[in-house]
């Protein structure tokens, strides 16, 4: 909710109360993602030191006290300063959710738990619009409605942070550490429930340039979202169908390649939003696959802090480029923003593909040319990682 707040505020005055024009608003979209990507791999190496019982209740609630701060933004400069700051805290709490998935759950439950953590996403997308609807109705001469969803939501964040806490039981520690143990036995071999992301925030300002209302606009966020709901849940299950991660990024892709051409091609409203739902059908499912994917191929505590960190810093480069690719001017058809979808989707195969052949290259030199570990003490066996003889990567 708190990622798709910005786009659902424009419908109800954002821009013009602030003064925006132009691509003014495109900035302060974007600006958050360099602080974004600058800070991910620190907060992940600080997670790492103080503990996810520290430092994750820590982000989420700067998380919302920016947000709330937000609400008191009287130009763009007010909002690129809370955006930067936003960046910053928000740049840990995926990829240190990540890491602790793959730290307590065995290869063969990652991408499950990745597909429910990325659902979350999609349950803000359907929640957020009608919500924001909901509060835009609050009047009150302190506050506009914009800022009534900046306000409640961030101190909602807060609230929610306050309240929650976990600390494992010395069982449930005892459970993880047989669980993993036996997982660096099986070395992977053990057969996986083989089971990235167009942000939401730009499709409530479409509906309004398509001439809904603001109510409407805010409200029809929803479709697309539950429909991406149901994407990132059946891609706990549909890969079993397909037989690897690697044929699900390709099923996928092909979700998002025909929404895009549909996209391309209609300016027939129902159409168009049939085809968002599409969209975020394939975009959403690839949540789940795509980080279940790498988490699944990396050993160790520190590979997975890296890796996952990495995996959210390209994926945010793909935030950062939808607020320039959907442009104001471009309205309604967004021919150029919709191309470059297509051509991203049409990356994902080519990685996807080439990803699968490096996988078994790599597969069938540990059976041809194992390392020796005869030689080796405990300390630097369990300091090869993904070298180990016995670890396998998963396709």
């Amino acid at each position: 909710m708190d990622r798709s707040n910005l786009g659902l505020s424009k419908v109800v005055g954002l821009e013009k109360d602030t003064g925006m024009s132009g691509s003014d608003f495109n900035v302060v979209t974007s600006i958050m993602y360099p602080t974004y990507l600058l800070f991910m791999l620190p907060s992940n190496l600080v997670l790492r030191k103080v503990g996810a019982r520290l430092w994750l209740p820590f982000l989420t609630m700067l998380w919302g006290i920016v947000n709330m701060c937000m609400a008191f933004a009287k130009n763009k400069t007010d909002l690129i300063l809370c955006r930067l700051f936003l960046g910053v805290a928000e740049s840990g709490a995926t990829p240190g959710a990540l890491m602790l998935i793959t730290l307590w759950y065995p290869r063969t439950m990652i991408t499950s738990r990745a597909g429910m953590l990325y659902s979350a996403a999609a349950v803000g997308a359907v929640i957020g619009g009608p919500t924001a609807t909901a509060i835009g109705k609050m009047t009150n001469t302190h506050f506009k409605r914009w800022e009534w969803i900046f306000f409640i939501e961030g101190l909602t964040t807060v609230g929610y942070q306050s309240y929650h806490s976990w600390i494992l039981s010395p069982d449930e520690k005892a459970i993880i550490n047989r669980r993993m143990a036996q997982d660096q036995v099986e070395g992977g071999k053990k057969s996986v429930n083989r089971t990235r992301l167009l942000g939401c925030l730009m499709f409530c300002a479409n509906f309004g340039e398509m001439g809904y209302s603001e109510g409407a606009s805010q409200a029809m966020q929803a479709a697309p979202g539950i429909c991406g709901f149901i994407g990132s849940i059946i891609a706990r299950f549909y890969p079993k169908w397909f037989g690897s991660h690697f044929h699900s990024m390709l099923f996928c892709a092909g979700w998002i390649i025909s929404a895009t051409a549909i996209l391309l091609g209609v300016t027939n409203n129902p159409a168009r939003i049939i085809a968002l739902c599409m969209l975020s059908f394939g975009s959403f499912s690839t949540l789940s696959i795509g980080p279940g994917w790498l988490m699944s191929n990396v050993g160790g505590p520190t590979r997975a802090a890296l890796s996952s960190a990495v995996d959210i810093m390209l994926a945010g480069l793909g935030g950062l480029c939808t607020a320039y690719i959907y442009r104001n001017k471009d309205a309604p058809r967004y021919m150029f923003g919709h191309g470059m979808n297509m051509f991203a989707a049409g990356l994902m195969v080519v990685v996807s593909t080439a990803s699968h052949f490096i996988i078994v290259h790599r597969n069938r030199l540990k059976e041809t040319h194992p390392v020796d570990i005869s030689g080796m003490s405990q300390d630097e066996i369990d300091l090869l990682e993904n070298d180990h003889p016995d670890f396998r990567y998963v396709n």
